[in-house]
């Protein structure tokens, strides 16, 4: 059972830490759309695919500011309850005053955390679904 939390532990950390370098990604690529668009001028031609550019760009930002930040925090949140449950479980078998408080909070926190990992899914879900992405369709039917 350690192994797995820790692999799990292991796997939200590099989930979380990959996330986090998608946004630095997509910084360096707003700062290479200004200087690509700097460098077309007035060429119609390089100036669309600019456009292009900045439009990937954009779609990548609804994800990584609006729906990311919530999947992150419903993974650490799963994290926590994983943990929380395994110390409901290892104190579970012990005798006494302080195992029986241990035991009680331990249960208080799986159940706060796993309801934090329902409301984070949720809330990314709800963003995915109701939040409009940018679409540059409209303009490119009547060009």
């Amino acid at each position: 059972m350690g192994l797995g939390l820790l692999a799990a532990a292991l796997g939200v950390i590099a989930f979380v830490r990959y996330r986090e370098r998608e946004t630095a990604s997509m910084q360096r690529d707003v700062t290479l759309a200004r200087e690509l668009r700097e460098l077309a001028g007035g060429d119609d031609v390089r100036l669309a695919a600019v456009d292009e550019f900045e439009l990937a760009i954009y779609q990548r930002l609804f994800y990584a500011s609006v729906v990311a930040p919530r999947i992150r925090s419903a993974a650490w949140a799963l994290l926590g309850t994983a943990l929380a449950v395994t110390a409901t479980l290892a104190t579970a078998a012990g005798d006494g005053l302080l195992y029986t408080v241990v035991h009680v909070s331990t249960i208080v926190l799986a159940a706060v955390f796993g309801v934090a990992t329902l409301v984070f899914t949720a809330l990314a879900l709800f963003h995915t679904a109701t939040t409009p992405r940018v679409s540059f369709e409209d303009s490119y039917g009547q060009s």
